[in-house]
């Protein structure tokens, strides 16, 4: 069995995502859906349930009366503030791993995903784009690929170090020349295995090549370049960030200034600190602050 072979056996024994997060998707990407909608999927999952309480009455927030419920929770923050912190949970237990051929701890994967899945999010919005949710979940979820392919990584990395820095490809160029594929093309596999929208799935494929894709999305386009920033802000470098090529194409075409970006990494900083500060036992469980 060739390399690529074994990976795509990997891909297909990934475990599922719970049936909440294909429900908690569907309600997000329904612009009619009533924000008590998200409360009562959430309820009939007690831990989950207990994480968004907790950061509902987090003293970020400030309330100065504690929320009881999913449903009051909802109601006061909005639903898609809860959607985020519900989503970031569960897809967190698949992003807890060492992906070791990377040089990434969990807690450092996490952090960058959870950045970029905010820059992208301010992006969004700065932009007036309306699908934000969509585009956070794709940041979010952006490199997921690696948790399938660390090993092979691992095990090939000087072959591949030794051709990004013979042939000046980034390293997922490197992944895909050697391994017959890279952790984008992966982690849009997982995506398609975990019933993600198109949309999402694009994101994911394409977050390092947007030029690669057959139409080419202002989404796409805002997570490659959130991406790229998070790397230069040193939010989970790992061996990959180094080697990391941005597509000038994208930046012209989202038209991003320099006051649009200062703007969007000091909150990405802020929310970031505040997620800690509100899950300092647990501070990689939790998702997005209201911004």
């Amino acid at each position: 069995m060739n390399i690529r072979d074994q990976i795509f056996e990997k891909v297909t024994s990934f475990p599922t995502l719970p049936t909440i997060t294909q429900r908690l998707l569907s309600i997000i990407e329904d612009p009619n859906a009533a924000d008590a909608e998200i409360g009562r999927v959430i309820q009939y999952d007690p831990a989950l349930t207990a994480n968004v309480l907790k950061a509902a009455n987090s003293a970020f927030l400030g309330f100065s009366k504690p929320v009881s419920s999913i449903t009051e929770a909802s109601v006061r923050v909005g639903k898609k503030w809860i959607f985020q912190i519900a989503v970031s949970s569960l897809i967190y237990s698949n992003l807890n791993v060492f992906a070791k051929g990377y040089e990434l701890t969990a807690e450092q994967l996490w952090r960058h995903s959870m950045a970029v899945a905010l820059m992208s999010e301010n992006f969004g919005k700065i932009l007036r784009l309306g699908d934000t949710g969509m585009i956070f979940t794709g940041g979010l979820v952006h490199d997921i690929g690696k948790i399938a392919l660390h090993d092979a990584v691992d095990e090939y990395y000087d072959q591949l170090q030794e051709i990004v820095d013979t042939d000046e490809l980034s390293f997922e160029e490197a992944e895909r020349k050697l391994l017959g594929i890279d952790h984008a093309e992966v982690g849009a596999l997982i995506a398609e295995h975990w019933k993600f929208s198109p949309a999402i799935i694009d994101i994911i494929r394409w977050h390092h090549y947007p030029q690669g894709a057959e139409q080419i999305t202002s989404a796409i386009d805002i997570v490659h370049a959130a991406d790229a920033l998070c790397m230069m802000e040193g939010f989970g470098l790992g061996k990959e960030g180094l080697q990391y090529h941005v597509c000038q194409e994208s930046l012209s075409r989202l038209d991003l200034t320099k006051e649009t970006v200062e703007t969007a990494v000091s909150r990405v900083m802020d929310s970031l600190e505040n997620i800690e500060d509100m899950f300092s036992d647990k501070p990689a469980e939790c998702a997005a602050v209201r911004r």
